[in-house]
């Protein structure tokens, strides 16, 4: 097991959270099914911080070593 850096709740949907782990990947949770992650992103390199954005229950971020990504999980 890796750790896991970061881990944070969507402001929209209660239930629902996401975390940044040292084993390459973002994932997103709904904790009314805890025996797997709804998604799961291979970054490729570890991630450090993961974010829900402020205005959208879809929108999220994720830092690696080197880069920031923004996703919207409705594109």
């Amino acid at each position: 097991m890796l750790a896991v850096y970061k881990v944070r709740w969507n402001h929209y949907h209660p239930t629902t959270f996401i975390s940044a782990s040292a084993d390459w990947t973002v994932r997103i949770w709904d904790s009314t099914y805890p025996q797997a992650q709804v998604m799961l992103f291979d970054m490729g390199m570890i991630v450090v911080d993961a974010m829900w954005a402020p205005y959208s229950s879809t929108v999220f971020s994720c830092a690696t070593l080197d880069r920031i990504y923004v996703y919207d999980l409705n594109v």
